[in-house]
């Protein structure tokens, strides 16, 4: 991945329509054109439908090859940082709780693609035992896709617009709030 960008949307069950509706949703929104969808092996992805839906968008189909678990690291490369670590290990299988864990998705992904600067490695040493990596200069996931001039117009003209009008701050904190509301519901659902 170039630019780190990325966006997450939950779905209730492994229904495959709720894939494709959330997919549309995500590529319709995504901001450069989407040429290639590459999935991993799960049962509500790898199906007729999904080739289908890949064929009527115009998009290449790639997935991981089975038992090959580092194909999947590309896949699954923001899980830890954007989704376990906020969100945690817990199976949300409720309405509800997706219906939460899409609020909180729509936080954090303009948090995290246009105010979180990441680094990249562009280069690493390897000296005996010890692997020395060097980083490119921390920049915003919306500032890579800047650089890249792959953004479509409208897109860039929004993200723009919302850099502008956003506080990182509020958003933060909108976060937090939505992952208090979370744990406290989850606790009372769980019981003493």
């Amino acid at each position: 991945m170039v630019s780190g960008y990325s966006r997450r949307r939950a779905i209730l069950g492994h229904d495959q329509a709720g894939v494709h509706r959330e997919l549309a949703a995500i590529i319709k929104d995504w901001p450069t054109p989407v040429w290639c969808l590459h999935c991993d092996n799960g049962s509500e992805f790898i199906s007729v439908n999904l080739i289908s839906f890949c064929q009527k968008n115009n998009l290449t189909f790639t997935r991981s090859r089975p038992y090959k678990k580092n194909d999947n690291a590309h896949v699954e490369q923001k899980n830890l940082q954007y989704v376990r670590e906020i969100v945690g290990y817990e199976r949300y299988d409720t309405p509800e709780a997706v219906e939460w864990l899409n609020q909180v998705y729509a936080c954090l992904d303009p948090y995290a693609n246009l105010f979180l600067p990441m680094r990249k490695v562009i280069a690493k040493e390897r000296c005996r035992s010890h692997v020395y990596k060097k980083f490119d200069i921390a920049r915003t996931p919306f500032q890579r896709l800047v650089e890249t001039d792959s953004m479509t117009l409208r897109a860039r003209l929004t993200h723009q617009n919302q850099l502008k009008t956003g506080n990182p701050l509020e958003l933060h904190r909108q976060l937090e709030k939505l992952l208090h509301k979370g744990s406290s519901s989850l606790q009372e659902a769980i019981g003493p």
